[in-house]
């Protein structure tokens, strides 16, 4: 009878090779899968435990995180959660969470050391901990027990360099020999520590750049003394020459997502040897693809602006990627904005740091300064409002004389969060955008004020997105470069027409309303 008993549990679906199997199984599987790597889509989904920068490492944070549950924002492998775990710390006996521990930091990817019953004791009687009902704050814990950093990502991956030997004052010479022996570059950045001799010889490298984003890049390339660089087998800086470093050529090429392959060239006559290649574009600052290449320096200090918690900031001066009279608008949420006085257009929004006010604030810099920040979006370019005699007709780069936009300033509320003013002809407009508390989100309502005068039975349109492709996600939700959006309030319905999305308003003597949400997926 025993013996059949025996065999029975190990039939048993709840069997577990390890104790923590069947805890997990039982409390964790419902939100993080039985794969680990979580459960749900999109805002519902939870984080995983497999291969986790929150389970590897320090495992009292693991024990905190069961024992006390934790509830906020989180990044967990490079994405973003925010969902409540619930504390267990008073359902859980201390054996059963160090059990429950072990398994996860042992599995699902993880391999990490166990667990023991007394570091579980040791960790529930801290007195930091939170009581019920509060849990762990992700910032209190992390600050506690932080994640271990990440190994570095190479600058360039798999980056061979090939060295050659020969008196090379061309291109043309270099690219005629043939190299004498190949090295694995394993810091991912060219160097001259594999020339074997101070004069007449060459190196060429081959290898992937990772371009995080759509979007134009420039590449600064410095030698002494020849060289070339060529991306995805295309010659984009050609230094055929002899003669000192100090004067680096520069060019910009527009990349796609993704791998990228790079090849430079280098030779060296007589003389003093030296070489720098850096790259910058949207989600590269200024980066270093070469050993101790000196980075562009800038004559103008760096002055990050930043809003007061709880409240926007506001910045006049020339904006790189609006018009002259552009204006930003930077909101302690962490997320940005620029409007057009010209177009009356919120033309573009970005996430992180606001701007740089160096240039223009200190020594009165001329030129345009870029967004500080990432994730920067071009909404819209060109007039935000525009009638049209059929919803064919093309977006039109001037209006008539009668229905030339006005800018009338903005008012401040109590946060000093601006509400734009200005008028389409007679029509006019209150344009209040505005952050949600998340700071992944811009809710923007526009009211609309037709008077009598302007009422007309012309078909009358707001321009929300513009300039690449608009996906329809369902009723009133789209998809649009790095966005998602929603037009949850509007009298007339929004449609896309190619890399537009329009919304009709009627020329009816009142008010008309359009609420729209820019979200960053």
């Amino acid at each position: 009878m025993k013996r059949i008993l025996a065999l029975a549990l190990l039939a048993s679906p709840l069997h577990a090779a390890h104790p923590g199997e069947i805890h997990y199984k039982t409390l964790c599987v419902a939100c993080h899968g039985p794969d680990g790597k979580g459960v749900g889509e999109g805002a519902n989904k939870f984080p995983p435990v497999y291969k986790s920068d929150w389970v590897k490492g320090d495992a009292r944070r693991t024990i905190q995180l069961v024992l006390h549950g934790l509830a906020g924002k989180i990044v967990v492998n490079g994405k973003g959660y925010n969902l409540v775990m619930p504390p267990h710390g008073g359902s859980m006996t201390d054996q059963q969470i160090a059990d429950v521990t072990s398994y996860v930091r042992a599995n699902f990817g993880n391999k990490e050391s166990a667990v023991t019953l007394a570091m579980v004791k040791k960790e529930r009687a801290q007195k930091d901990n939170p009581k019920l009902p509060l849990m762990w704050n992700p910032k209190k814990l992390l600050k506690k027990y932080p994640l271990a950093k990440r190994a570095k990502k190479p600058a360039i991956n798999d980056l061979l360099s090939y060295i050659h030997h020969g008196e090379f004052k061309s291109l043309a010479d270099l690219r005629a020999s043939k190299p004498k022996n190949a090295e694995e570059e394993q810091a991912g950045l060219i160097s001259l520590k594999h020339a074997d001799r101070g004069d007449k010889f060459g190196l060429v490298w081959e290898g992937w750049l990772d371009v995080p984003k759509d979007g134009s890049y420039e590449f600064s390339y410095d030698t002494d003394d020849g060289g070339a660089l060529s991306i995805n087998g295309k010659e984009i800086i050609t230094r055929d020459r002899i003669g000192p470093a100090g004067k680096p050529s520069k060019k910009k090429i527009a990349l796609k997502k993704g791998r990228a392959q790079i090849k430079i060239e280098y030779f060296e006559y007589l003389g003093e040897e030296e070489i720098s290649l850096i790259w910058n574009g949207p989600g590269v600052k200024n980066v270093a693809l070469s050993e101790g290449a000196k980075k562009q320096k800038s004559s103008n200090p760096t002055m990050l602006l930043a809003a007061p918690a709880g409240e926007a900031t506001i910045y006049r001066n020339f904006i790189e990627g609006t018009d002259p009279r552009g204006i930003g608008v930077g909101y302690s949420e962490g997320v940005n904005l620029a409007f057009s006085g010209d177009s009356m257009s919120v033309d573009m929004l970005w996430t992180g740091n606001f701007i740089d006010a160096g240039r223009h604030w200190v020594n009165r810099g001329q030129g345009f300064q870029p967004p500080a920040g990432d994730d920067v979006v071009t909404v819209n370019r060109g007039f935000a409002f525009a009638k049209l005699g059929s919803q064919t007709e093309p977006w039109p780069s001037k209006v008539s004389d009668s229905f030339k936009p006005a800018f009338k300033g903005y008012q401040l509320n109590k946060a000093q969060q601006p509400t734009f003013g200005y008028q389409f002809g007679d029509i006019e407009i209150q344009d209040q955008p505005l952050p949600d508390a998340s700071g992944t989100s811009v809710i923007r309502t526009i009211t609309i004020e037709v008077p009598e005068s302007a009422k007309s039975a012309e078909a009358f349109y707001f321009r929300a997105l513009s300039g690449a492709a608009v996906a329809v996600q369902g009723e009133r939700k789209f998809t649009f470069k790095e966005l998602s959006v929603a037009v949850p309030s509007s009298e007339y319905p929004p449609f896309v027409r190619e890399n537009e999305l329009l919304i009709p308003i009627p020329l009816t003597t009142g008010t008309h309303t359009i609420q729209i949400q820019y979200s960053w997926n």
